[in-house]
């Protein structure tokens, strides 16, 4: 077995930073695809609200501390 088949790995070491480093990946959060398929679906319930409601859905959202992509 040679050095690139296997790599040893302490317990609790972040594996993507090894994969981010050794094979440029990018996790799929931080791809710009993903983050506008998501922005698209928590827009959905907004599209039919009037604005008042629309800010009143924010406000809920925020003290209920959902992350929003924006």
């Amino acid at each position: 077995m040679n050095n690139e088949e296997h790599v040893y790995t302490p317990s609790g070491t972040d594996i993507q930073e090894r994969w981010r480093l050794k094979y440029g990946w990018v996790p799929p959060s931080e791809l710009p695809e993903y983050q506008a398929k998501w922005k698209y679906y928590q827009e959905l319930p907004l599209r039919k609200l009037d604005d008042a409601a629309k800010v009143q859905y924010e406000e809920v959202l925020r003290k209920a501390k959902v992350a929003r992509i924006r």
